[in-house]
């Protein structure tokens, strides 16, 4: 019972970001999950060795916020395959899936082989996850470490949780940037405090690169100039965010100008100015739910009082599923259909022999559906053939204690054992009590709900979630939907759970065809599963692959009305399918087609994988809402998807957007598999979701494996410390046989407070988050600038015009921009056209003043009713020195 309480507390925290559980009370950090990946191997002192740069974390993290927060409690997910002896408890609970921190092994193919926090949602929101490699993050001796592995993991962390970013050059960025500061060339850095060399790797050893190499032409040093920070006896304490391993360093860059401390230094192109308007870490950290206001105030703790505490789980090698799935089927016949072919899928192709089901359907008195039985018996799917018309609904709290009953009755601790209660509720009946949930909590039962009407029990929406189980309010059409996502919550970070490649309500006229072809790309691997469900007459179909044969297996449920469809996938069977239906009678169809591959993978044969969410800004005023999807090869990126998002009210489609990777507006980062976009076009109150949908036909799409280049092992005599960042080389894999995915996010809420009638036009254009300076003609002083076009309303349209900004101080122009000098219309050279839509590459040259020896550039979008967006990151350049 000790065990099944500890997994109640890890259940009862609210998810903040897509998977994590973190809260932070009394100013201490809980339920941090650090897992390690399947391919590391088993490896006691790695694991100790963590424990120590963990707990060594806890006081660098609690030095940085000053005194506001600390790790209090932590926990480690080891493989399977690891020696029991190592785990405090076997776990079903905590998994790879959800958590914050994943250790893999360099030689894993499914590896993020570059070690990187991943983030989408911009400056002040938590990101996904961290990556890290166990060869980074173990070895005192690589560039991002260099004997500070705990300042390390809380510059990753502040990444993640915080939502800073990088204040050092990214590889392919530039090391150096024109300075009104200075009026020179400057090492990218934060802040001026940070001091060191700028140097150069020539045939005859290590040279200085003086300011008196510059060259005058294009302020640029010498090809091969590399800035190397000094280690230490540094100026300053900050930035955590920049190379955080120096001596000195324990802050993040404030904005302090009191004499003699070294503030935020606003000019530089890095990630974390481009991303977050210029402002400094510590102002964007302390404004975050965690530290605003008087949350989590400076307290005074001994470093045994900052230790965290460690609770390690191992993954079970087996899963033992228990599933208590309550049915209050809808009255319409054409729903209570679709349900029940939802469930049948759910449980015969989305799960293994080991899981036992109760399916509650009826009456409980009878005593029928009440025991556990396999997935695929005879009374599982007799119940599940059971369509007639739904009992008395006030007969569904008995079915909800009968459910509760069934799972407490197989209770166990054995290795693997896991309890779910799932209720799909259609009448609109608010049936689960609160009590009911306290006794699946005292039984280590997780409660799921579906509700096929929009009858928002926020009250207990929110008691399911906190307990780790999911709600979904969405129409009948997206039962399928729902219940896939419910899969892959439920499978965790299992290698072979399906992956669902088409997800289609059709409407077929009287003996109309509707035919598609079906791209199955090479990373698949397993049986291809087609399933059509129709309501009156099955229609025909045929399934060819792509060497002309038909496919495969077929069997039909007449009682539950489907056809299905099976055939295991070769390698020589790898590209265009093409599925087509035939109505056989006169009258309309609907017809819903499904399309899963139950994968087979091996570490080395990984399928890419889709996953969706919405994320709702409450900062502003109408809130915004984020649509995000991220398609990826294991932990590698695949870029040029065909991504588009539907939203859905109730039945009706409200609209359809692209989301794009581009790394404008949105989208905070290009080609790192997340595609984004923003929705605006509201119209009703209520529940929202969203479908996702991935396609290409063009054999456009790159798979993106990026692998760090490996810095020579022999340092330079003379120059200890002196290592420089660490470089990538991307491999770009084309992928031969196209694409296609389908997936869906939760639901989202647009509530009465947000008025969509009095303001006809609420959002203003995007923040241009990538203004590039292009080209520079020095002598005529003109500059080519160039960007991603954000749209009329945020990601969306076009805007109407652009106001320049422009002025001699970078500092002055970021704190005022609008008394910067404006670029007029005649100083723009050519013509541009007018704006692009949004999501294409703008280019515009400005000739400026003759009186200007330098310059520092901002700009934002305008649109028809003059909303202006927020100013766009700033760049700067010199027209003599």
């Amino acid at each position: 019972m000790k065990f099944l309480c500890l997994l109640c507390v890890f259940c009862l925290i609210p998810s903040l970001t897509p998977g994590s559980h973190i809260r932070i009370r009394n100013n201490g950090y809980e339920l941090v999950v650090v897992a390690i990946h399947d391919s590391v191997k088993e490896n006691a002192q790695m694991l100790t060795a963590l424990k120590k740069i963990i707990s060594d974390s806890s006081k660098v993290l609690y030095e940085a916020t000053r005194h506001r927060a600390f790790f209090r409690k932590v926990f480690f997910l080891i493989p399977s395959t690891w020696s029991s002896s190592l785990a405090d408890k076997d776990s079903t609970s905590v998994n790879l899936r959800d958590a914050d921190v994943i250790l893999s092994d360099p030689a894993s193919v499914s590896r993020r082989s570059s070690p990187r926090t991943r983030s989408y949602a911009g400056c002040g929101h938590s990101g996904i996850h961290i990556q890290l490699r166990t060869d980074v993050l173990l070895n005192n001796n690589h560039p991002l470490i260099q004997h500070k592995p705990e300042k390390y993991m809380v510059h990753e962390f502040a990444k993640y949780w915080y939502g800073v970013f990088e204040e050092y050059p990214n590889p392919g960025e530039n090391q150096f940037y024109f300075s009104t500061t200075f009026g020179r060339a400057d090492p990218v850095r934060c802040s001026i405090g940070l001091i060191g060399r700028i140097m150069q790797k020539t045939s005859s050893g290590i040279q200085l690169c003086g300011y008196d190499s510059v060259d005058p032409e294009t302020g640029e040093f010498p090809e091969g100039c590399v800035y190397y920070p000094y280690p230490s006896h540094n100026r300053g304490t900050a930035s955590m965010m920049d190379h955080s391993y120096i001596q000195e360093i324990q802050d993040f860059c404030d904005d302090d100008h009191t004499q003699g401390h070294y503030s935020h230094n606003v000019e530089p192109p890095n990630r974390h100015n481009r991303l977050c308007s210029h402002r400094s870490t510590w102002d964007v950290i302390s404004n975050t739910p965690d530290f605003q206001g008087n949350a989590n105030p400076p307290t005074t703790l001994s470093d045994s009082q900052l230790a965290p505490q460690f609770i390690i789980f191992r993954a079970p090698s087996r899963r033992r599923r228990r599933l208590a799935v309550i049915l209050d089927s809808p009255k319409e016949f054409h729903k209570r259909l679709r349900l029940h072919q939802a469930v049948d899928h759910f449980l015969g192709d989305g799960f293994d022999d080991d899981t036992k089901v109760a399916i509650i359907h009826d009456d409980v008195t009878n005593g029928r559906g009440t025991r556990m039985r396999g997935r695929r018996s005879a009374t599982v799917k007799s119940s599940l053939q059971n369509l007639h018309d739904s009992v008395d609904p006030s007969a569904l709290p008995s079915r909800i204690r009968a459910g509760i009953e069934v799972l407490k009755k197989k209770n166990s601790t054995k290795e693997g054992m896991e309890f779910h209660l799932i209720l799909i509720s259609c009448n609109n009946q608010t049936v689960l009590e609160e009590g009911n949930i306290q006794k699946m909590v005292d039984f280590g039962i997780t409660p799921h709900f579906y509700n096929c009407e929009e009858n928002r029990m926020k009250n207990i929406e929110e008691t399911i979630k906190q307990q780790g189980g999911l709600v979904e309010i969405k129409s009948h059409r997206s039962i399928f939907s729902a219940l896939q996502r419910l899969s892959e919550k439920l499978h965790g970070d299992e290698k072979n759970l399906s992956v669902q490649l088409v997800n289609e309500n059709l409407e077929l006229a009287g003996e109309g065809t509707h035919q598609t072809y079906l791209p199955v790309d090479e990373s698949l691997h397993g049986e291809l599963v087609v399933r059509l469900h129709y309501t009156t007459a099955p229609p025909s179909v045929s399934v060819i692959a792509p060497n002309g044969s038909a496919c495969g297996y077929t069997a039909t449920n007449h009682k539950l009305r489907y056809i299905k469809i099976s055939s295991f996938v070769t390698e020589n069977e790898h590209g265009k399918w093409s599925v087509a239906i035939t109505n056989k009678t006169p009258y309309h169809e609907s017809i819903h087609l499904l399309v899963v591959l139950k994968s087979q993978s091996t570490e080395d044969e990984v399928p890419i994988r889709t996953n969706a969410w919405v994320k709702v800004f409450h900062e502003h005023s109408p809130p915004r809402v984020g649509v995000y999807a991220e398609v990826m090869y294991g932990g590698h990126p695949v870029v040029n998807a065909n991504v588009s998002a539907h939203v859905y009210h109730r039945e009706r489609k409200v609209a359809s957007l692209a989301l794009r990777d581009t790394g404008g507006g949105f989208d905070i980062m290009k080609h790192d598999g997340i595609y984004s976009n923003s929705f605006t076009e509201m119209d009703a109150h209520g529940i929202h979701y969203v479908e996702v949908t991935v396609k290409d036909s063009l054999n456009n799409l790159e798979i993106h494996k990026t692998y760090e280049i490996p810095i020579p092992t022999e340092q330079d005599k003379g120059e200890p410390g002196h290592v420089p960042m660490p470089d990538y080389h991307t491999e770009r894999v084309r992928l031969k046989h196209g694409l296609r995915r389908s997936t869906s996010t939760g639901q989202f809420h647009i509530d009465q407070r947000w008025d969509l009638v009095g303001n006809p036009d609420p959002y203003p254009p995007a923040r241009v988050i990538d203004l590039q300076i292009d080209g520079v003609d020095r002598k005529e002083r003109r500059v080519t600038l160039s960007w991603t076009a954000p749209g009329s309303n945020l990601d969306t349209g076009t805007a109407s015009s652009y106001e320049i900004r422009y002025q001699t101080n970078g500092t002055a122009l970021v704190h005022e921009p609008t008394a910067a000098w404006l670029v007029t219309d005649d100083m723009i050279v050519g013509t541009s056209g007018g704006p692009r839509g949004a999501g294409q590459t703008e280019h515009v040259t400005v000739q400026f003043p003759p009186s200007l020896k330098w310059v520092a550039v901002m700009l934002r979008a305008v649109d028809e009713n003059n909303n202006k967006g927020e100013f766009s990151n700033m760049m700067t350049t010199f027209f003599e020195l």
